[in-house]
């Protein structure tokens, strides 16, 4: 259910249309209620105070008439004075009218004229008593009839123009933060162009554009993500080149002056072996670009946990220097990855583990809610805690002896970090209870297949 709303709700252009039609739509209707409201209270009275002051002189004729004589015969002598009226007239007591509110009927008691719009009627005491004159109904014709400027034209206008200045604010006030947010992104936008690339929309206030800003800025954030490390890789390579192309400059001099078959043998080997590094090093950042740009695509697959890292073990033993023992723990269960990058994840850390290893190297495979987690430990001299963050980082190799003499590029644990990453997880690097460097690898087990990395 939850879903379905989620998905009814998602934006769309029936969506779009339903939402701001019914807005609009229901604030047209609270705004012209609001109006009628306003102009009731503004012209409540008017139709009274003319009914009153139209028949103030026929009121004070029939008071006078009335009171000229005993109160006894006003009955008698009331059909007499009304002859020729085209509305009726009445004499009635004060507590017979019913249909009049508490504040209408205290005002007649007070000798107030009152007119009451519903029925009307026009209410009048006689003297001093409780006797009441009741005029009507009472049908007045419009004052200066021919007359634009009447009481019902200016009321309509009152109501059309109050009610387009409503509507008017209310488009004003729906319409600021969708241009805000308009001009923000448009903003961000030019500045992307420009090449400024730390440029971020701010949060969309309005439902319509916050997609929109979010898309932006992820968008921005991995562009800059993607040039930094173009930029990171391209000097890293830059950097590593120099070393082999240097040697082979002097391979190449020294070749030229070589006076012996031997000399120029032993010259062209080195070159090659220059060569076949160079090529290694193009080769391994050109995988390592393709990864990081997610140009490759990650295939999950039900592996049996025990057999495949089995496997994978036996291929690093033969690397390993002697006297170095490689351990497997790992559960009898099945889980889902993609098989390639994980060899890759896993061989790199092996083969770290075993360049700075002194006896042994423990592979543990822990499968636990839905993470498979694979740890990996060593007996070397460990990570210095200011390193732990920057071995992940492309080309970088730690400052001692056996780093500098290994062929490493310093793009294993890269590798690691980046399929970390791809398949949604982690890796760090700790303390190792065996006494050098504890890695920690943890992936989500489960996947959509043939995801685009």
């Amino acid at each position: 259910m939850r879903r379905y709303l989620r998905d009814l709700l998602r934006p769309s252009l029936a969506t779009l249309f339903f939402r701001y039609y019914l807005s609009a739509l229901l604030a047209l209707v609270l705004i012209i209620s609001a109006v009628g409201v306003v102009i009731d209270q503004l012209y409540t009275g008017v139709d009274e105070d003319h009914a009153r002051s139209f028949m103030r002189g026929t009121v004070q004729m029939f008071k006078q008439e009335l009171q000229s004589q005993p109160e006894q015969d006003w009955p008698t002598a009331l059909p007499k004075l009304a002859t020729g009226f085209s509305y009726k007239i009445a004499l009635t007591d004060l507590k017979h009218l019913q249909s009049l509110d508490d504040g209408q009927r205290l005002d007649i008691q007070r000798g107030i004229t009152r007119f009451d719009e519903n029925s009307n009627l026009l209410y009048a005491r006689v003297g001093d008593g409780q006797r009441v004159l009741v005029f009507g109904p009472l049908d007045f014709a419009v004052p200066d009839s021919d007359s634009l400027l009447t009481d019902g034209t200016h009321a309509k206008a009152l109501w059309w123009t109050l009610t387009g200045l409503g509507f008017g604010l209310l488009v004003f006030f729906f319409l600021r933060p969708l241009w805000n947010d308009l001009v923000a992104i448009r903003g961000t936008a030019e500045k992307l162009a420009a090449g400024e690339l730390s440029a971020r929309a701010p949060r969309a206030k309005s439902w319509l554009l916050t997609p929109l800003s979010a898309g932006l800025n992820t968008m921005a954030e991995r562009l800059e993500g993607q040039m930094n490390a173009h930029q990171t890789l391209s000097h890293a390579v830059s950097h590593e080149l120099r070393t082999p192309i240097a040697r082979l400059r002097f391979g190449l001099t020294m070749l030229l002056e070589a006076e012996s078959e031997t000399e120029r043998e032993k010259y062209r080997a080195g070159m090659e072996h220059d060569m076949q590094e160079l090529d290694d090093l193009v080769n391994a950042s050109m995988s390592y670009a393709q990864l990081d740009q997610g140009q490759i695509v990650m295939q999950r697959e039900h592996t049996e946990l025990t057999e495949w890292f089995a496997d994978l073990l036996a291929l690093i033993q033969p690397l390993a220097p002697a006297g170095v023992v490689l351990e497997l723990a790992c559960p009898t269960a099945d889980a889902e990855f993609d098989r390639k990058l994980m060899y890759i994840a896993t061989r790199n850390l092996l083969v770290n583990a075993v360049r700075f290893a002194q006896s042994q190297v423990r592979l543990q495979v822990d499968k636990q809610e839905g993470w498979l987690t694979v740890v990996v430990d060593d007996d070397g001299p460990g990570v210095p805690q200011a390193e732990r963050e920057r071995i992940f980082e492309p080309f970088h190799r730690l400052d001692n002896d056996r780093e500098r003499n290994s062929n490493s590029y310093g793009l294993g644990l890269s590798f690691v970090r980046l399929i970390a990453e791809q398949h949604g997880g982690s890796v760090f690097v700790t303390d190792s209870p065996a006494g050098g460097a504890r890695f920690v690898l943890n992936i989500p087990e489960h996947g959509a297949a043939d995801e685009p990395l």
